[in-house]
């Protein structure tokens, strides 16, 4: 009889006990961790912007000259004693850019005490001279750096007007004029210096012949055109009458001071 009894009491017992669950955190314990987990905040943004933790010690500038070298240090504006991270690297390449011989630059932070600007200069492509001096300029026609001497493996254009007042677009079309100009046995005669005006129009001299060229566009058509025209015999850069040879519009060239027709 006694049997029976017991196995009443173990199933009701298995059915009175519950899945096992993970014990419940207190509210008290929720605020405790959620204090904690500020404080370290709080102390992690004390620690890299306003403590002497993390500060700048050591700045440097590579990859460039020495005058833009140092020039990029003071466009910076980064003072010793500032903390690491509140440099910002977006400001600092703002400030750095406002050299115009500087191309791009990257701000480096070595972590916990050094920031290196990494300066790329510009490379010259061209040099212009007129307005009594003589600028430096890049591929993409920024005139950057005034020089005494430029290399002698850059294309020298003597102009009539000062460098810095022309735009870009104007200056990388000189360039590509310049560049292709055919040699003095071709043109019959030395070319003289562009003459840029401030439409951006350009006009040249080539002996008696004035060539009003445009602006500085359709380079290589309009050099064929101005050799074309000068093979035939009436135009003569060297000789007594003046002319002009107006390739602005390359597919109409106008040709005027011809000598008149006799007979």
């Amino acid at each position: 009889m006694g049997l029976p009894w017991r196995g009443r009491r173990g199933r009701g017992s298995a059915r009175g006990r519950r899945p096992g669950r993970p014990p419940r955190i207190g509210r008290r314990a929720l605020l405790v961790w959620s204090a904690v987990v500020l404080a370290a905040a709080a102390a992690m943004v004390f620690l890299f912007y306003f403590s002497a933790a993390f500060v700048v010690k050591d700045l440097q500038a590579t990859g460039a000259r020495e005058e833009v070298a140092a020039s990029a240090l003071e466009h910076a504006q980064i003072p010793q004693g500032r903390p690491l991270a509140r440099v910002s690297e977006g400001r600092v390449s703002e400030r750095v850019l406002e050299d115009p011989r500087v191309e791009s630059v990257e701000v480096e932070r070595d972590w916990p005490s050094s920031v290196t600007l990494v300066v790329t200069e510009r490379d010259p492509a061209v040099a212009l001279r007129g307005g009594g001096s003589t600028w430096l300029a890049d591929d993409t026609g920024v005139v950057y750096e005034q020089v005494d001497d430029p290399s002698n493996k850059l294309p020298l254009i003597r102009l009539r007007s000062d460098p810095t007042e022309l735009d870009a677009a104007t200056v990388t079309g000189l360039a590509e004029l310049w560049r292709l100009r055919p040699d003095p046995d071709t043109l019959e005669g030395d070319l003289g210096a562009p003459a840029v005006g401030r439409d951006g129009s350009v006009e040249m001299d080539l002996g008696q012949v004035t060539l009003l060229w445009g602006e500085p566009t359709d380079n290589e058509t309009k050099w064929s055109v101005v050799t074309a025209l000068l093979r035939q015999e009436t135009i003569d850069p060297q000789g007594a009458l003046a002319m002009t040879i107006d390739v602005r519009i390359p597919g109409t060239p106008v040709v005027s001071g011809l000598p008149e027709a006799t007979g």
